[in-house]
């Protein structure tokens, strides 16, 4: 079964239905949902959430955030998470924070839409939700 990692962009083109990107990143969450792969995200995107949409009521981010942990793992962000990070040196640090919290996860694809941002590894895929579907056979 696939191990989805949801990068923080994913999680906003759903909860903002940001067109054109929603149909694809809200079914990969669907799948999870559904039973067909298993995923997480780390907490640092839900940080991020909350100060991105900080104009947003703080009822309707609870009530987002308690659906996503409804089906949703979280990623564990440590000492390990931040030394990977260190280590590996991302342009983005934020981007090497999400990275070590998918690879210690051991998801197997690591959906984003700044696929250029993370390095292909053996172990993970780094994917678009688009590209995820098509290779799943799922679009």
């Amino acid at each position: 079964m696939d191990r989805l990692f949801f990068d923080t962009n994913v999680l906003l083109d759903v909860l903002e239905q940001r067109a054109p990107w929603f149909p694809e990143s809200a079914e990969c969450l669907a799948r999870v949902r559904r039973g067909q792969s298993t995923g997480a995200i780390s907490v640092l995107s839900l940080s991020d959430i909350a100060y991105i949409q900080k104009t947003v009521s703080i009822d309707k981010l609870y009530a987002a955030f308690h659906q996503l942990r409804n089906f949703l793992e979280i990623a564990e962000v440590n000492a390990a998470t931040v030394d990977a990070t260190l280590t590996r040196q991302l342009p983005d640090i934020e981007d090497g924070f999400q990275f070590a919290a998918a690879c210690n996860w051991e998801a197997t694809h690591f959906l984003t839409r700044n696929e250029k941002d993370f390095p292909q590894t053996e172990e993970l895929i780094i994917q678009t939700p688009v590209e995820y579907l098509k290779t799943s056979g799922q679009k």
